[in-house]
């Protein structure tokens, strides 16, 4: 109990502070930057993450899922890391366009310095998740509306944001050798993300994957 409340603690004072931040942007800025809709009468720009389509209200961050994409899963509404990436997409990507090309998380700068939180929070957790698990893994995959990837026994590429993916690889473990895992990030990433964005963005991922399980 004493280690969920300093979670909690842990994500919701980011959230209020970049709440703050939220209000005093302008929404024009971040209208053209991202070149999302902004209704200037409603005060709300329409984004879409994970495939679905929420109305963001400015200067408050009140948010809403107007259109479900191809699962019910909320992620605004059931994570709080989830909220936090989407203030900090609102107030600091600068997407350039998708190339087709990946990268890993260590060809992020100072990746290798956060390469064993990373690794610890999301490869290791997939490799528990999934490494066993192939079909319930694409399963799950196809529910959040991925599109299959390259690479490994089992690949899916996951659109976070509109062109932003992350492509989570895996290899079936057996009696010889152990299951593994790889994510990877569509090179755009290194304009919309910094680097310790990442390690969130696999958290919630998978926070979805298994959300989508039942």
């Amino acid at each position: 109990m004493e280690n969920e409340k300093k979670k909690n603690n842990l994500q919701e004072q980011p959230v209020e502070f970049y709440t703050q931040k939220y209000r005093e942007a302008d929404p024009a800025e971040i209208a053209a930057r991202l070149q999302i809709p902004f209704d200037a009468e409603k005060d709300c720009f329409t984004v879409r993450m994970f495939k679905k389509t929420y109305s963001v209200n400015w200067p408050e961050f009140g948010y809403a899922m107007i259109e479900e994409g191809p699962n019910t899963y909320d992620p605004l509404a059931r994570d709080n890391g989830a909220r936090i990436l989407m203030l900090r997409y609102l107030l600091f990507a600068n997407p350039t366009p998708e190339t087709g090309s990946f990268i890993s998380f260590r060809d992020m700068p100072s990746g290798d310095l956060y390469i064993q939180p990373f690794q610890g929070r999301c490869i290791m957790r997939t490799n528990r998740k999934y490494g066993t698990r192939k079909e319930v893994f694409c399963k799950v995959c196809e529910k959040a509306g991925a599109a299959a990837g390259k690479g490994g026994d089992a690949s899916y590429d996951i659109e976070v944001f509109d062109g932003i993916f992350v492509r989570f690889i895996i290899w079936e473990g057996d009696d010889e050798f152990p299951a593994s895992s790889q994510i990877l990030f569509s090179e755009n990433i290194r304009t919309a993300f910094e680097t310790y964005d990442l390690a969130e963005m696999g958290g919630i991922i998978l926070n979805m994957m298994g959300a989508l399980e039942a």
